[in-house]
């Protein structure tokens, strides 16, 4: 090999490796068998206690569904879209799902010393028990995306702020922020929800 073949194939690689994308260096992401195995029924009755009773069965039950998913494909690391004005690469934080087996596994304790499990539990008394929990987990306000310091505060999180169907409830219209609408219809105000 020719010394200044050599010397700019060492160069090429020293800068493919400074501008190597920060979401590379976060490793591979999380396999299927490391992240928490979460019981879909609690999961559901978390949501039926957090999230509006108005949602009705079929919106609390695709709320739980939307948010089991969003956990599944969650990719630590990976870079996020720049907002306007943004000069620096952003990557997505850690995965947040890490202490939620612990988390259902305090509430289902702290139901227990009520007498029954937490699915058994009335509306009322699953609130009480999550609110005792959110307290002892020094949550005080919703993150603006699930941040792990607690299950129950992370399905709210992302039912009202990643969510399509979140925010089409908040403001009663079908806006579909993860849907485009095409440009005929982009200076239209949304339909009202049904």
């Amino acid at each position: 090999m020719k010394r200044r073949t050599f010397f700019s194939w060492a160069f090429v690689s020293w800068v493919v490796q400074l501008v190597k994308p920060q979401w590379s260096w976060a490793g591979s992401p999380p396999s299927i068998a490391e992240q928490p195995v979460l019981d879909p029924r609690m999961l559901r009755a978390i949501a039926g206690a957090v999230l509006p009773a108005s949602v009705g069965d079929a919106g609390l039950t695709g709320a739980t569904n939307a948010f089991r998913t969003w956990i599944m494909g969650y990719k630590a690391g990976a870079e996020m879209s720049a907002g306007y004005g943004l000069t620096q690469i952003q990557v997505v934080p850690p995965d947040p799902s890490g202490q939620y087996a612990e988390q259902l596994a305090d509430l289902e304790r702290r139901a227990r010393q009520r007498g029954r499990s937490f699915v058994a539990l009335d509306v009322a008394a699953q609130r009480t028990v999550i609110a005792e929990a959110l307290t002892a987990a020094a949550v005080e306000t919703l993150p603006r995306r699930p941040n792990g310091r607690h299950l129950a505060a992370d399905l709210m999180s992302h039912f009202y702020f990643v969510s399509s169907d979140g925010q089409d409830f908040v403001y009663n219209a079908s806006i579909r922020r993860a849907t485009c609408r095409g440009l005929s219809s982009s200076g239209a105000r949304p339909a009202p929800l049904g």
